[in-house]
């Protein structure tokens, strides 16, 4: 397939949906996602983000599932010059204050809770003055910089914008305004910020720039041999390098589209690659065994798989391929370093 042209992600966001405007970019939870609204609900997230005072260079913390809002945050924000910030939703209160306090994020978006862990909660933890701020204007001892913070969910919070509240803002930043802001993007800028797991030290931060992780993100694909009408599902976390640094890139450089699932259970992630007829895996070995086992396997039809990505040895492969029938799938060795890679087998191998 032949590359894409841009090298910075706002760009890419734009050539993709120039080419594929109503072809389908995301599903999650049965909402269907196309290329125009991906790159509408960007622009307006881009302005609402100026419109706080958000600009190149500053940081962008996003503390979500997999949720369309990961991807659009990432878009917004590199379509500004900002940096997003990937955040564990394994973190404990007391690793989010540690991880806000390295980051120095202007903005934070997050969910309200997330698999018994009540994410706003542990950021009035460390924020405490969050309670007593109005949305958009913050001001907190501990990280200076960090001036809103927005909830996905519906629910109101002292101090919280709702994301459709922020969104509200996208008025306040005239075309023009946003046209200079993408201007002065340049693919050698940083588009995100992954930290490492930190097993047996605090977390690094890793820097990624928007070249690096378009042209990588590209050679993986082609890897993968994948093209647009190649539907990519996902649930390894975002968060992750394997996620928003590999899986996203691959698959919107070649104009296809994600299927996520918000958190890896066996029985539904079996109805999502049969249901969307995903033709790409992007998981673990135990994810894949956990699928081999389940009960609804011996059911399911995977017709459509064929390729994908994992990590892992020869006998892994070959039970991942037993499990979801990717009889092209690669297997891929990298650090977030690298990009989530530093080699990749063919599906031709």
């Amino acid at each position: 397939m032949t590359p894409p042209r841009s090298r910075t992600l706002g760009d890419l966001l734009d050539e993709v949906t120039a080419a594929r405007p109503y072809a389908e970019a995301l599903v999650f939870r049965g909402e269907r996602w196309t290329w125009a609204a991906l790159q509408a609900r960007a622009d307006a997230l881009a302005r609402a983000l100026l419109a706080t005072g958000v600009r190149r260079g500053d940081r962008v913390a996003v503390l979500l599932p997999n949720r369309p809002e990961w991807i659009v945050t990432a878009f917004a924000a590199g379509r500004i010059g900002a940096i997003v910030v990937g955040i564990s939703t394994f973190s404990t209160a007391r690793e989010l204050a540690w991880t806000l306090d390295h980051a120095r994020p202007s903005v934070l978006v997050t969910v309200e809770t997330f698999r018994g862990r009540s994410h706003l909660a542990a950021v009035h933890e460390a924020i405490p003055e969050l309670a007593r701020a109005a949305p958009g204007a913050l001001r907190s001892d501990r990280v200076p910089e960090l001036r809103a913070v927005v909830c996905v969910d519906e629910h109101r919070h002292d101090g919280v914008y709702r994301l459709d509240d922020l969104l509200g803002r996208a008025a306040e930043t005239t075309e023009t305004a946003l046209a200079a802001a993408r201007s002065a993007v340049s693919p050698e800028d940083l588009c995100s910020i992954l930290y490492t797991s930190g097993s047996t030290a605090t977390p690094k931060g890793v820097t990624l720039a928007h070249r690096g992780v378009i042209e990588n993100g590209f050679a993986i694909g082609e890897r993968q041999r994948l093209g647009p009408a190649d539907r990519l599902w996902l649930a390894v976390p975002l968060f992750w390098s394997f996620g928003s640094a590999n899986a996203l890139p691959a698959i919107v450089t070649h104009g296809g589209a994600i299927v996520l699932q918000e958190a890896f259970e066996p029985g539904e992630a079996l109805a999502l690659l049969e249901d969307e007829r995903c033709s790409v895996y992007y998981g673990m070995a135990n994810m894949a065994r956990a699928i081999l086992e389940h009960p609804d396997r011996a059911r399911g039809r995977l017709a459509a798989m064929r390729t994908g990505l994992t990590i892992g040895l020869p006998e892994d492969l070959a039970m991942t391929i037993e499990a979801v029938g990717a009889r092209q799938l690669c297997n891929v060795y990298g650090a977030t370093e690298t990009y989530g890679n530093c080699a990749v087998t063919d599906a031709h191998d």
